[in-house]
């Protein structure tokens, strides 16, 4: 019976350690994408998610989206091929598609 749970213990510890580093990695890699300036691959206004170098974030009610000139615009500015800057809200962790806080439009119209 010991043997078992000493198994079980181990086993248990080894999914913690790895859950843990893939977040961590998973949210240092992201880390990348804030300030950077991406095009974009592909919008879902629906669901609200936005594709930039194959990396998918999501965007809500709270995301600021600006044209170049720093005035606010609809979601409907965001298009396919249009070259963004975002930023991330770093202040939370991810466990799907992480959240832009603010979306520039750095191409005029």
């Amino acid at each position: 019976m010991r043997a078992i749970n000493k198994i079980v213990m181990m086993v248990a510890l080894l999914m913690a350690s790895v859950s843990f580093s893939q977040m961590a990695y998973s949210e240092t890699g992201l880390r990348s994408f804030d300030g950077m300036s991406k095009t974009i691959s592909m919008v879902d206004k629906k669901k609200k998610i936005i594709n930039l170098a194959d990396a998918e974030f999501v965007y809500d009610e709270k995301t600021l989206i600006v044209n170049y000139k720093g005035e606010r615009v609809s979601e409907d500015a965001l298009k396919k091929g249009v070259l963004v800057n975002v930023r991330l809200d770093t202040t939370q962790r991810y466990m799907s598609r992480p959240v832009l806080k603010s979306i520039q439009i750095e191409s005029g119209d």
